[in-house]
C-alpha cells in the first residue's frame, strides 16, 4: 500500500458576525434596505470616505477664524457652508449604521460601543445647534452648543482601529501611574519636611553697609 498524503487542514473564512435579526423592531436582515446599509458600511471604501471627511473637517475647523461682536469674512462663510455637508455626511452615516446593526436594545448594536457612542452625540449636538440657529436666530445663542465641533477630531479614533488599542490603554495605564505620582509627591513632602527641619532659619541672612545704617 502507498502511504497516503496527509490531510491538509480545510481553511475556513471568518463566521459571519452575530447580528440581531430585527433591527429597530421592523428590519429584518433580509430587508433590502438593511442589507444595503451594511454592505455600504462595512465597504472599506467608504470607511476611506468617512476618515477623510473627518480630516477635512479638522482642517475646516482649524482654518476657521473666530471674529468679536459676530463679525465675519468670507472664509468663514464658506467654511460655514461646508459645515452643511460635514454635518449631511456624519448623519448619513450615523442613521446607515443604526438600520445595519440596531440601536441599543442588543448585543453589538451601534449605541453599545463607546467610540460610536461619541460619534451619536456629536452628530446629534451638530444638528440641534444648526436647526437652533435656523430656528431662533438671534434669540438663543448656540455658540455654546458649537464648541462641541472641537470633539469631532477624536472621532478619527473611532476610525482607526489601532489608535482606539493605543488610547485604551493609556487609559488603562492612568490609575497604576497616578498612584506612581502619589508615592514621588510622598517622597518629596518627607524630604521637604526634612529640608526645613535641617536648614529652617540658617539661611534667613543678609548683607549690607554698616555706613548706611543710621
Amino acid at each position: 500500500r502507498t502511504p497516503s498524503a496527509p490531510k491538509r487542514p480545510i481553511r475556513r473564512g471568518k463566521p459571519p458576525p452575530d447580528r440581531p435579526q430585527r433591527a429597530l423592531f421592523c428590519l429584518s436582515l433580509k430587508n433590502p434596505v438593511r442589507k444595503l446599509c451594511i454592505d455600504v458600511v462595512e465597504w472599506k471604501p467608504f470607511e476611506y470616505l468617512i476618515l477623510l471627511t473627518i480630516f477635512a473637517n479638522c482642517v475646516a475647523l482649524a482654518v476657521y477664524t473666530p471674529f468679536p461682536c459676530g463679525d465675519s469674512n468670507s472664509t468663514n462663510a464658506y467654511l460655514e457652508k461646508i459645515e452643511y455637508v460635514f454635518l449631511v455626511i456624519f448623519t448619513i452615516e450615523c442613521v446607515m449604521k443604526v438600520i445595519a446593526y440596531g440601536f441599543i436594545m442588543h448585543a453589538g448594536a451601534y449605541l453599545r460601543n463607546g467610540w460610536n457612542l461619541l460619534d451619536f452625540t456629536i452628530v446629534v449636538i451638530g444638528t440641534i445647534s444648526t436647526v437652533l440657529q435656523h430656528l431662533t436666530k438671534d434669540t438663543f445663542d448656540v455658540k455654546a452648543l458649537r464648541a462641541f465641533r472641537v470633539l469631532r477630531p477624536l472621532r478619527l479614533v473611532s476610525g482607526v482601529p489601532s489608535l482606539q488599542v493605543v488610547l485604551n490603554s493609556i487609559l488603562r495605564a492612568m490609575v497604576p501611574l497616578l498612584h506612581i505620582a502619589l508615592l514621588v509627591l510622598f517622597v518629596i513632602i518627607i524630604y521637604a519636611i526634612i529640608g526645613l527641619e535641617l536648614f529652617s532659619g540658617e539661611m534667613h541672612r543678609t548683607c549690607f553697609n554698616n555706613e548706611t545704617i543710621p
